[in-house]
């Protein structure tokens, strides 16, 4: 029987949501993990992770990339951009650490897909397969970016799409996290509005489903019998690949001032970003998403950089005129 592992929130909350996975009709062990739910402060997370390496050693990797995510966005101390970008550095560290110190587990590795709405801002982060879809006024809109040989085969216009569904090498992905130390995060933000439905979902889901059945579904019903209805579907399709769908409806958005400002960029025009071991990748989403606080707008002066030098000079100033005064 399918997992549902969320349950679905009771009444008319500003959002509802739910998720349900299941292990599909070929494969004995269920590889992926989710999450959704409320965080601090009136934000909502949801999580997508697809493992992928031996028996239990993709399951291992989902799990922790989702404890970890979970962990760190409810604890993080940053505005959300940064600290999704730091929840995602943190857990693609330890997954490579993981398997670095358990040689049983080499190679394994997970895709993952968050999107956490904050009030009237929603912002998705990505690596991997796994998508995520916006369903407005009748319009579904895929999010994400698939990280695949042929996805990126087909936006260099080598292959199309067609091809691409039948190309021998369809399933590989390019960007995991947990096999490399540095990983490539899409990430993007939208406005969320009323009625906005948004899916999250694993590839067992999103090859075998069509836009329209997709679009059909999420329209026709709530999160909690959308995301059931989502496995059900694809299991009657046969769902070779293990099969995860996280659904979120936005009843109600309140608009709230934020701590950080919005990119120039277009809405759902992504950013890509490399994230290793140093803190570079987090100080450019941190000028992505710049803080509103005084001293973060301070720091975005021009003349910041040269502030001890400044402040010299200006001391030389007062004790030269200091000392003109007092030789008088």
């Amino acid at each position: 029987m399918p997992e549902t592992a969320a349950e679905p929130q009771k009444g008319r909350a500003p959002i509802d949501f739910a998720g349900a996975t299941d292990a599909g009709r070929v494969r004995t062990v269920n590889q992926d993990s989710h999450f959704v739910g409320e965080l601090g402060g009136r934000k909502v997370a949801a999580i997508v992770a697809d493992g992928m390496g031996g028996h239990r050693t993709g399951e291992v990797a989902s799990e922790k990339a989702v404890q970890i995510l979970r962990s760190e966005l409810e604890r993080g101390r940053s505005h959300p951009p940064v600290t999704l970008a730091r929840a995602l550095q943190t857990a693609n560290l330890a997954i490579y650490d993981y398997a670095a110190e358990h040689p049983e587990s080499s190679g394994m590795g997970t895709t993952c897909t968050v999107v956490v709405l904050d009030d009237q801002v929603g912002l998705v982060a990505h690596v991997g397969d796994s998508r995520a879809y916006l369903l407005r006024e009748g319009e579904l809109r895929q999010l994400t970016l698939d990280h695949t040989w042929v996805a990126d085969r087909v936006r260099q216009g080598i292959l199309s799409e067609e091809e691409a569904k039948q190309h021998r090498w369809r399933n590989v992905i390019t960007n995991v996290l947990g096999s490399h130390p540095e990983i490539r995060v899409e990430l993007l933000h939208f406005e969320v509005r009323q009625g906005d439905r948004i899916l999250l979902c694993s590839d067992g889901i999103s090859m075998l489903l069509s836009p329209e059945v997709m679009k059909r579904i999420l329209s026709d019903a709530d999160p909690a019998k959308a995301s059931q209805e989502l496995v059900d579907e694809a299991n009657k399709r046969g769902s070779p690949d293990n099969i995860t769908a996280v659904v979120l409806r936005a009843n109600a958005v309140e608009s709230h001032p934020k701590r950080y400002a919005l990119p120039q960029r277009s809405a759902f025009e992504g950013k890509t970003v490399a994230l290793g071991e140093t803190m570079s990748g987090i100080r450019e989403i941190e000028d992505e998403y710049p803080s509103q606080g005084f001293f973060s707008k301070l720091r975005r002066q021009p003349w910041y950089p040269y502030r001890f030098w400044l402040l010299g000079c200006l001391y030389l100033v007062l004790l030269i005129v200091l000392f003109s005064l007092w030789s008088r």
